[in-house]
């Protein structure tokens, strides 16, 4: 602002400078002239003081805006922070609330829907073959099961099934315990879990065989029980057997399970890895070898059942089913 009265105050004085030379030149321009350009002079100073004057309030009222524009934002920012603040405040209040809404209404769902779980195939009412899931026990964690509702009644827990050579049935120890494949298709539910089904009520046994050729035969057991882990799941209870094929020596009671990498003695292991597979072996190894090998073939690593054909013929078929006696 004082550069631009500086500026004109310069030219002014410039114009002074070459009026009074011109003035000089020019001796028929009498002095009244003179004195009127003085008087002018001093008018135009004065309306340049009075214009800095107001163009100096001009500034002190722009800066004083600012200032109270920056003073409101101020306080806009932080009414806003503390709105926000409120807002979160209140919005994690109403998830808790929520949430433990929510929690508590599905722990009423699950506690309705376990205690109408049923503990064995035999108590779903529905005739279809499929996966449900069952709770052996009121304190047991529940676990699927495919269950066979048309054949022998239904009712029946599938815990073995080969048909098509799919899955590998030569595994160790811990795969047998928990069980392994889909229970869709080829599949072993595990020990364990046939220990807890078998252990709490009394069940029967059938064990379903198909030779390559298509000639199907079945043997039934009216009891049919495995001890625990600790045990070696050994067959704590075996009943009578009836059907179209021999199987008074393929379970022994107080045979233990054997694997190829657990065995109960040298000799269980020795037949593990001797047939390739797992079973409950004795001394003479198995009269059956449902977990060997997928072969169409005389073999004893074959998966065969001896009383079949009186041989150790390869199968293509074999399921083992277990349901609860009344």
């Amino acid at each position: 602002m004082k550069l631009i009265i500086s500026f004109i105050l310069c030219y002014a004085v410039l114009h002074i400078t070459a009026s009074e030379v011109h003035y000089k030149r020019k001796d028929n321009i009498n002095s009244v002239e003179d004195g009127m350009l003085g008087f002018g002079l001093e008018l135009l100073l004065i309306k340049l003081e009075a214009m800095e004057h107001r163009l100096q309030k001009m500034e002190n009222r722009i800066e004083q805006s600012h200032k109270e524009m920056f003073t409101t934002i101020q306080k806009l920012e932080r009414k806003v922070a503390l709105s926000f603040s409120e807002i979160r405040n209140l919005t994690q209040e109403k998830v808790h609330t929520t949430l433990h809404k929510l929690d508590k209404d599905l722990g009423n769902v699950l506690e309705i829907q376990q205690s109408a779980m049923p503990s064995s195939c035999k108590d779903i009412s529905s005739k279809v073959s499929r996966t449900y899931l069952i709770r052996v026990k009121s304190a047991s964690t529940p676990f699927k099961v495919y269950c066979e509702q048309k054949s022998f009644g239904g009712g029946w827990i599938v815990f073995q099934y080969r048909y098509d050579g799919s899955l590998d049935f030569y595994r160790g120890w811990n795969e047998f315990r928990d069980g392994f494949g889909d229970l869709n298709k080829e599949f072993w539910l595990g020990l364990e879990k046939i220990h807890q089904i078998t252990s709490g009520r009394k069940h029967e046994l059938i064990v379903e065989l198909k030779n390559f050729n298509g000639t199907y035969k079945y043997v039934r057991y009216d009891a049919f029980e495995l001890g625990s882990e600790s045990d070696q799941y050994d067959v704590k209870n075996i009943g009578k057997y009836s059907g179209t094929v021999g199987g008074e020596a393929s379970f022994i009671k107080g045979s233990k399970f054997a694997t190829k990498d657990r065995h109960i003695d040298e000799i269980g292991g020795q037949c593990a890895r001797r047939y390739e597979g797992a079973w409950w072996y004795t001394i003479f190894c198995a009269y059956a070898n449902l977990n060997g090998r997928y072969m169409n073939d005389i073999n004893e690593k074959s998966m065969h059942w001896y009383y079949f054909k009186d041989n150790q013929q390869g199968l293509s078929y074999s399921r083992m089913m277990i349901r609860e006696v009344e």
